[in-house]
C-alpha cells in the first residue's frame, strides 16, 4: 500500500507516523509532504529514513497513493485536495475545511468507518 502524509513535520503528522507504526499498518511505500521550511527535514519510519518532499501542485507527486493522511491545516487541505485526490487517492483530512460539504463524509472509525469509502470526491 502506498500512503502519503502531507504535513508530516507537525506534531499530527508525526502522530500520524507514530500510529502507523504501532497499528502495523501495511505500507509498502510512503510518502512525506509538508511545506518549503519542513522540506528536506528526515524522520525514521520502522528503521528507515524518509525525506520530506516540500508539498507543490504536482498531482503526479501523489500517483499510485491508496491514503493521503493530511494535517495542514484547512487553507491547504482546500487548496490541495484536487492535487492529492486527482490519480484516486483517498484523502484522510483532519481540518475542519470539509466540515459542512455533505459529499465529504465524517469518519469516526469505531462508529461508521464503512463511511470512508463512500466518498465521491476521495
Amino acid at each position: 500500500m502506498k500512503v502519503a502524509i502531507v504535513g508530516a513535520s507537525g506534531a499530527v503528522g508525526q502522530e500520524f507516523l507514530r500510529v502507523l507504526a504501532e497499528q502495523n499498518f501495511p505500507i509498502d511505500e510512503l510518502l512525506l509532504f509538508g511545506s518549503k521550511r519542513s522540506a528536506g527535514k528526515s524522520y525514521n519510519f520502522r528503521g528507515k529514513d524518509y525525506v520530506v518532499k516540500e508539498l507543490t501542485r504536482n498531482p503526479d507527486d501523489f500517483k499510485g497513493v491508496d491514503f493521503a493522511f493530511v494535517s495542514a491545516g484547512a487553507g491547504v487541505s482546500r487548496d490541495y485536495a484536487d492535487v492529492i485526490t486527482a490519480h484516486g487517492a483517498l484523502m484522510i483530512d483532519n481540518s475542519s475545511a470539509f466540515r459542512m460539504d455533505n459529499d465529504v463524509p465524517l469518519v469516526v472509525p469505531e462508529v461508521n468507518g464503512e463511511d470512508a469509502f463512500n466518498a465521491p470526491r476521495n
